[in-house]
């Protein structure tokens, strides 16, 4: 089994000297020249039509199927809830009068 090394050990690898005289230096990173708006958004359509020829679209039947449980579910509930209010309220109307 491989033994774990520490941050110190990590960070002392990685800068190849000793990691703490590397304590206040900072790396010097080249900057990027940024991209144009538009070649960033030919990218970013150029994306898009790739992620949209991944989708896969219900059949007819699928999605008949999908709504009748959506609608059907949702008539329930609220029949549900439409009873359980009216008995509430018929109970706190007993007890108040």
């Amino acid at each position: 089994m491989a033994k774990r090394r520490t941050r110190k050990q990590r960070m002392a690898s990685v800068s190849g000297s000793g990691a703490s005289s590397d304590k206040g230096e900072a790396k010097v990173v080249p900057l990027q020249r940024e991209e144009n708006f538009i070649h960033r958004a030919k990218n970013f359509f150029v994306e898009v039509k790739v992620e949209f020829k991944k989708i896969t679209w219900p059949t007819r039947k699928e999605t008949l199927a999908t709504t009748t449980a959506v609608v059907s579910f949702t008539l329930f509930v609220s029949f549900y809830l439409g009873i359980v209010d009216m008995v509430l309220s018929k109970l706190v109307q007993w007890l108040v009068y």
